[in-house]
């Protein structure tokens, strides 16, 4: 066989035929988890009820669960630009996602201008804060950059699962929540930015720092 040919082999099979497999199998599990949806009672009102624009920050470990809470919200979000990216681009697509290619390493910029624009035109975005590649649990400053860019809040969420398989070897700790388990979502306070034009490099570098801070605090480790 060609080597064009196995190209296009693996190619379909990443693009289409794994996500279409995938996507279907994923929700029905998370069609079974038991949610429950703790924390701020005013986030939980606008941001999850009525789903007024905010900036979601999470653990990368926790991708795995809160893909399926988030499922069809039409939800912003970046995928690597690598081959495992297209396919994670691919299966978020079909499970409702507005998916964004471009990573801190690469395509970073386009990524989030893409991201900015969605949220700018009144959809939520959400960010593992410590991906794509960790260190684990230390919030990077992208979130807070979209944040202000678009000058909605930062809403920390953290999750969790009663029964779970953890996937081994990898450095986020990943896990996927077993069928018919409690899954527990908790979002947290917002932490609020605003941006001004006017305001200096040093002051904005000021900002971007202390609030990358209060992300870190409220997400814990």
């Amino acid at each position: 066989m060609a080597d064009g040919t196995r190209r296009e082999i693996r190619n379909l099979l990443r693009l289409h035929v794994l996500p279409a497999v995938f996507a279907p199998l994923y929700w029905l599990l998370a069609r079974s988890w038991r949610v429950r949806v703790v924390g701020d009672a005013e986030v939980i009102r606008r941001h999850i009820r009525d789903r007024e624009p905010a900036v979601f920050a999470h653990w990368h470990g926790d991708e795995l669960l809160l893909i399926g809470f988030y499922r069809f919200r039409r939800l912003a979000v970046l995928a690597s630009l690598s081959d495992d990216g297209s396919l994670m681009a691919r299966t978020l697509t079909l499970l409702g996602y507005r998916v964004f290619r471009g990573s801190s390493s690469r395509g970073g910029a386009r990524g989030l201008l893409g991201l900015i624009r969605s949220v700018k035109h009144g959809a939520q975005a959400a960010l593992a804060v410590d991906g794509p590649k960790g260190p684990l649990h230390v919030v990077k400053p992208g979130i807070v950059e979209l944040a202000l860019r678009t000058g909605q809040p930062i809403v920390p969420a953290r999750a969790w699962a009663k029964r779970a398989w953890r996937i081994p070897r990898t450095w986020n700790r990943a896990y996927l929540p077993k069928p018919f388990t409690v899954v527990t979502v908790e979002f947290l306070a917002p932490v609020a930015t605003s941006s001004d034009p006017a305001e200096s490099c040093s002051s904005r570098e000021e900002r971007i720092s202390s609030t990358t801070i209060r992300v870190q605090q409220a997400l814990g480790g």
